[in-house]
């Protein structure tokens, strides 16, 4: 919980920072392993809600057999699906996750060790997974492809058949095999003292110096025939506190320091910042021939994640989720939660809910609590005014800087309405 709370003030005063000097800011993306508690999901959720980047999948298993491992990777998707994570944001929100193999043995690549099943990106596909970004690795497990944007492909008869595979490439659209993005991996000649492998982590001993990003982007990573588009693909292991100063302290700062200032000139260079799904879509955008900015490419495939519209804190089932219209049924039991949102202009809510849905079109939000009565707080947006309540009244409404806070007493069910100031439709 510590380091999760270190990361969310760091990373968030790191982005504020960038942004206050260059008018850009980075962004993460946590592939989160089931092994360090689901209950912590929640506070990934305000993350990536506060816009410090998006959660994807990380996973370590080891002596699998494929109906082992697609029983236990179902039950893993399963319980993030009920925190709002490796789904995409819809009408019917739908499976939908980046993946990281832990020890890098994705398609038993270790020699039997840490996996267990030839054929992993069959079943990974079969879950919703879209994209793997495990290499490099630079030992064991490292394949035969290097520096590359291609396609692997599992063999229920041999072990890291995603060794080679072929080249993601203009004008070759979704050829077969589990879409893969490899970060840079060569040999720093340059590296203070001696040369050492770059393999694109991020440590406070090994930060992002000047003589890496230029190794980097000397490494070339695009979509072949669209050279243009280079993707730097860094990792960093787990949310140790030894890195956090190449995470987001000074080392940090002072990396993204000489990016803006030496590759983002917008003649030469142009720097993007895009987490893990924001890439795999500008290169599929490049797959399919698109030109001109990468970064109007950031949701072409595969959109957004739920949790760019809201955050919750306890589990629940996402039942529709778009810029107008949220509707979540079965919310965790035991205390009063609080729903953070962007659709329509209710803030926040804070009760003990079963359920609720908003419907900005309509401009109403429909309340189901556990309880048979209780009371709701509300915080609400600029310009915001409830109207009518059915199920419940309003005891107190207090305007602030950002709004109003208003306090209802409802019953079990409640439908509040609200409308923007200065609209006569009513919402």
């Amino acid at each position: 919980m510590e380091r999760l709370q270190a990361w969310h003030e760091g990373y968030a005063a790191l982005q504020a920072r960038c942004r206050a000097r260059f008018g850009t800011a980075p962004l993460h993306t946590w592939f989160y392993p089931p092994h360090h508690g689901i209950g912590y999901l929640s506070q990934l959720s305000d993350m990536v809600f506060d816009g410090l980047g998006e959660v994807e999948l990380h996973y370590h298993h080891d002596g699998d057999t494929p109906e082992t491992l697609r029983r236990a990777l179902s039950g893993t998707v399963s319980d993030y699906h009920r925190w709002g994570h490796l789904l995409q944001a819809g009408e019917q929100p739908r499976s939908a996750f980046g993946f990281i193999h832990g020890d890098w043995a994705l398609n038993n690549a270790r020699g039997g060790k840490f996996c267990g099943v030839n054929d992993e990106v069959s079943l990974l596909q079969d879950l919703g997974c879209w994209g793997d970004f495990t290499m490099p690795s630079g030992e064991i497990c490292q394949t035969r492809k290097v520096n590359s944007i291609y396609y692997g492909l599992g063999d229920p008869d041999r072990p890291k058949a995603h060794d080679w595979g072929v080249d993601a490439e203009v004008g070759h659209v979704d050829p077969p095999g589990l879409f893969m993005m490899q970060g840079p991996l060569a040999i720093n000649w340059w590296a203070p003292g001696y040369p050492r492998v770059e393999n694109a982590s991020l440590t406070s001993e090994n930060w992002g110096r000047p003589d890496r990003i230029r190794q980097w982007l000397d490494c070339n990573v695009h979509v072949h025939g669209k050279p243009d588009w280079q993707f730097v693909k860094l990792h960093a292991h787990g949310a140790i506190e030894r890195d956090f100063d190449a995470l987001f302290g000074d080392k940090a700062f002072e990396t993204h320091r000489i990016l803006n200032e030496e590759f983002n000139d917008g003649e030469r260079y142009r720097l993007h910042y895009v987490t893990a799904r924001e890439a795999y879509n500008i290169a599929k955008a490049a797959e399919h021939g698109k030109t001109g900015d990468p970064s109007e490419w950031r949701n072409y495939v595969v959109g957004r994640q739920p949790h760019a519209f809201y955050a919750l804190d306890a589990p629940h089932d996402l039942l529709r989720c778009e810029d107008q219209h949220l509707h979540i049924e079965r919310i965790g039991e035991g205390h009063s939660v609080r729903l953070r949102s962007r659709v329509g202009p209710l803030r926040a809510v804070c009760a003990d809910l079963e359920s609720v849905e908003v419907n900005d079109q309509l401009g109403t939000a429909r309340l189901e609590l556990r309880a048979d009565a209780g009371e709701v707080l509300l915080e609400l947006g600029p310009g915001c005014e409830l109207g009518p309540l059915e199920g419940g009244t309003l005891s107190a409404l207090t305007p602030n800087d950002s709004g109003a806070t208003a306090r209802l007493l409802v019953g079990r069910k409640c439908l509040v309405r609200y409308r923007r100031a200065g609209n006569s439709d009513g919402h």
